[in-house]
């Protein structure tokens, strides 16, 4: 297809400390004004575009007019809900929520485990407890890993990261289970009241916005086989076909992907997917790039604090 342009903001937590969706758990985030102030010079300054009208683009049934921008949000967070969803709606913008495809009554990921123990033990004090629970093989593994995201230039929290949701995905999973029930309490009923639930994803869609898929377990897609990956996004779709008809688009957990990421998610019917990388220019529906919102200060829109204002 042919090069398209379109800048894609990209959005995690967005919340203020002591607030609903923060509820005391320490994990930080964008704050609210912020999101404000950032959607008040994007507003201004670009046409605002919903998934719908980037579907029809991409199926040559509609052209973007110059200049647009989309909203995204991964991870299907009660953020959303809680914080997004109502200055959405006020404002009369739509966003793409790239929710997980999880049940009620089910655990967090792997990622969102470690978001919860970090803010609670912090980036020492997981690791010490983590090393300490690792048998000696596993040490062993953990510290060639180490070396390797060391020479990659990796800080020493996405060192621990990198090892924890790649190289020691299945250890760190139940291990970490363990030390959430110890530190934390339930995983249930804290993953119950963090995600997103059924009534709040079918109010958001009565009211303009859409969702896509983003896996079950938001494994690396260039880390597991392609039998785990086709499972994480039937998981995605059949989620979806119970919130809005297709074709849907896809997020990729962690930006990760890999050759095979894009003919998967076709034969599941989905017509886009999005990168982390930082591009405003497009060339293949199956790698959209996008802009990480949160890195940037409230006084400028992410495109201005990158050059692409």
């Amino acid at each position: 297809m042919k090069v398209f342009s379109l800048a894609v903001l990209m959005y995690h937590y967005v919340r203020d400390p002591g607030d609903r969706a923060e509820a005391g758990s320490g994990i930080p985030g964008l704050p609210v004004a912020h999101f404000e102030a950032q959607l008040d010079h994007v507003t201004q300054a670009y046409t605002m575009i919903a998934w719908p009208d980037l579907k029809e683009h991409l199926r040559g049934r509609k052209f973007l007019p110059p200049n647009t921008c989309l909203l995204t949000f991964d991870d299907g967070v009660c953020d959303h809900y809680l914080n997004v969803f109502p200055i959405l709606r006020r404002r009369g913008l739509s966003g793409l929520f790239f929710a997980l495809a999880r049940k009620p009554g089910t655990s967090l990921t792997l990622a969102h485990k470690i978001h919860f123990l970090l803010a609670r033990l912090g980036r020492d004090g997981l690791r010490e407890v983590f090393w300490l629970r690792l048998s000696q093989a596993q040490r062993d593994l953990y510290q060639r890993a180490e070396r390797h995201y060391q020479a990659k230039g990796y800080s020493s929290l996405n060192v621990f990261k990198a090892i924890a949701q790649r190289d020691l995905s299945a250890e760190a999973d139940a291990l970490l289970s363990q030390l959430f029930a110890e530190t934390l309490g339930s995983e249930t009923k804290i993953a119950d009241e963090y995600f997103l639930t059924p009534d709040q994803i079918t109010e958001m869609t009565a009211n303009g916005m859409h969702f896509g898929g983003h896996s079950r377990t938001h494994p690396w897609f260039d880390w597991v086989d392609d039998a785990r990956q086709a499972e994480e996004i039937n998981a995605s779709a059949e989620g979806l076909r119970e919130i809005e008809a297709g074709p849907w688009a896809f997020a990729y957990p962690y930006g990760g992907y890999n050759a095979r990421s894009p003919e998967l998610l076709r034969t599941q019917g989905f017509v886009a997917a999005f990168t982390t990388v930082a591009q405003v220019s497009h060339s293949d529906p199956f790698f959209i790039g996008r802009l990480d919102a949160e890195e940037f200060s409230p006084e400028l829109s992410p495109l201005q604090a990158t050059g692409q204002y």
